[in-house]
């Protein structure tokens, strides 16, 4: 049985988990079925060989290490290196194709397997900015954009639910004497950097998430289907909405009856160093979002963003509202340096039936780090590392079980423990979670699992919406008290 221990992790922001200082300049990472000329495939790569038992590279927290050190020494990149996405007015012939690419000049074109456009591979050190303009000009050329990069921005018995003051303050107790966890017929996509899931190799499921319903999982970042989870970032999400309850162990999730759909989307530090053939993109988003509606999805909890507005994605979040999927996005962890805008929940003002989710400290304020933006639309619980406001001995951190976050650059990925994170990642999956509840009530729309959501908030800011906290807090109990099939 895998050790799990309670531990108080000082995470300040994450939303971007480990890559606030930007991407490193080697760039490395292809788009799925386009050939490196650079490296020669073998029978298994990095993962696989993971996931086949075999032991890490002893030199892999030096490797870690190396990779902090370049991308401290350079600017976070916004695009990623040598990628433009572009949609094609016939959809992408062959013929088209061959024309693109001899456009473009690039090294290669390839049709996205998931969605409706093609990704042009130039070469690393060119402008993508101009290409993409470039390519915009083109006869049947819909849109061009450089590829945007995308960072990781619940009375049970369970042991710990007492340091769980997010579920306390927000009434959950009172709200699952209504609901009690919505049930597996509702699935919600966890789009993030994969979910301790899966018993495999070097890999094991988290204990306080066994019985938990897992179903299609994909893993856009290593094109397979096992997204398994490197940095516990999308663990710790996945808690939130669904940890087991009322099993005697560990902590508490808000919906957790719900089945979770486990899609790798952003990439994690570990697997940039071990070779991972994409990193977390826009491109990478829009198709997951995609797989996530085409495979039974409900709700989709993205805690992640980046600072440049992306069509693809703004597409792929049509469709899915088109195919009654609701969204929930965090709103970014920039509120305390410089408060520059975070997409996907920056496109929120646009949409009904995508929420962007502002982070709250104990108190219900705009936790320090959280963004203040026109399109914050409700305020949730992201904690605050710096202060101990409920006098419980612990910082006030969102707690969940994930990765043992002091053995994962060690290649151990077997180890778990409780942690206490904060960031506006913390706070979309209480959201995705209420969205979970009232599916399971009988409200099925996005667009009206908005509208209850924001109706029923608590207003604890000026009166009226505010850039701190949107509509307010949620309120679980009142938004499904009297909806659907609530007694």
């Amino acid at each position: 049985m895998p050790h799990t221990s309670l531990r108080v992790w000082i995470i300040c922001l994450a939303l971007v988990a480990g890559a606030l200082a930007g991407l490193g300049s080697t760039p490395h990472a292809q788009g799925r079925g386009i050939a490196s000329p650079d490296r020669q495939p073998s029978a298994l790569n990095m993962k696989q060989r993971l996931l086949a038992g075999e032991v890490m590279p002893i030199n892999m927290p030096s490797e870690i290490r190396l990779l902090q050190e370049r991308r401290a020494a350079s600017p976070r990149r916004v695009y990623a290196p040598g990628r433009v996405i572009v949609k094609l007015v016939d959809g992408g012939t062959e013929e088209s194709l061959r024309a693109l690419s001899a456009r473009a000049r690039g090294r290669s074109v390839a049709r996205s397997a998931y969605a409706d456009f093609v990704v042009v591979q130039l070469d690393p050190a060119a402008d993508v900015v101009q290409a993409a303009a470039e390519l915009a000009a083109a006869p049947g050329v819909v849109y061009a954009e450089p590829d945007a990069i995308r960072y990781p921005s619940y009375v049970p018995n369970d042991p710990l639910y007492s340091l769980q003051w997010n579920f306390h303050r927000l009434g959950m107790e009172r709200t699952w004497d209504i609901n009690r966890g919505a049930d597996s017929a509702v699935v919600v996509a966890v789009l993030d950097g994969g979910v301790a899931y899966l018993d495999k190799g070097n890999f094991r499921e988290a204990p306080d998430l066994v019985g938990t319903n897992f179903v299609a999982p994909h893993d856009f970042i290593w094109d397979d289907e096992e997204p398994v989870d490197f940095g516990g970032h999308g663990t710790h999400v996945t808690g939130t909405i669904a940890q087991r309850t009322g099993n005697g162990l560990g902590v508490a999730g808000i919906a957790f009856n719900v089945s979770i759909m486990p899609v790798k989307t952003i990439a994690d530090e570990i697997d940039e160093v071990l070779g991972a053939p994409n990193l977390g993109t826009s491109s990478t988003v829009a198709e997951a979002i995609h797989y996530a509606v085409d495979h039974g999805a409900n709700v989709i909890n993205m805690s992640f963003g980046g600072p440049a507005e992306s069509t693809v994605e703004h597409d792929a979040i049509a469709y899915a509202l088109s195919k009654g999927v609701f969204l929930a996005a965090a709103a970014g962890n920039s509120g305390d340096t410089g408060n520059e805008p975070s997409f996907p929940a920056a496109s929120a003002w646009e949409f009904e039936g995508l929420v962007a989710v502002a982070a709250l400290d104990y108190n219900f304020n705009r936790a320090p780090y959280s963004n203040s933006n026109a399109y914050v639309e409700v305020g949730a619980p992201g904690g605050n590392l710096e202060v101990d406001a409920d006098g419980d001995g612990y910082p006030d951190g969102i707690l969940q079980e994930t990765l043992d976050l002091d053995l994962v650059s060690q290649g151990i990925f077997n180890q778990f423990g409780y942690f206490f994170l904060q960031g506006t990642s913390m706070a979309a999956p209480h959201v995705s979670g209420l969205a979970a509840l009232l599916m399971k009530q009988g409200v099925k729309s996005p667009k009206a699992v908005e509208a209850i959501i924001e109706a029923t908030a608590t207003d604890v800011g000026p009166a009226g919406r505010d850039n701190d906290t949107g509509f307010g807090v949620i309120n679980p109990r009142a938004a499904i008290f009297g909806m659907g099939l609530a007694k």
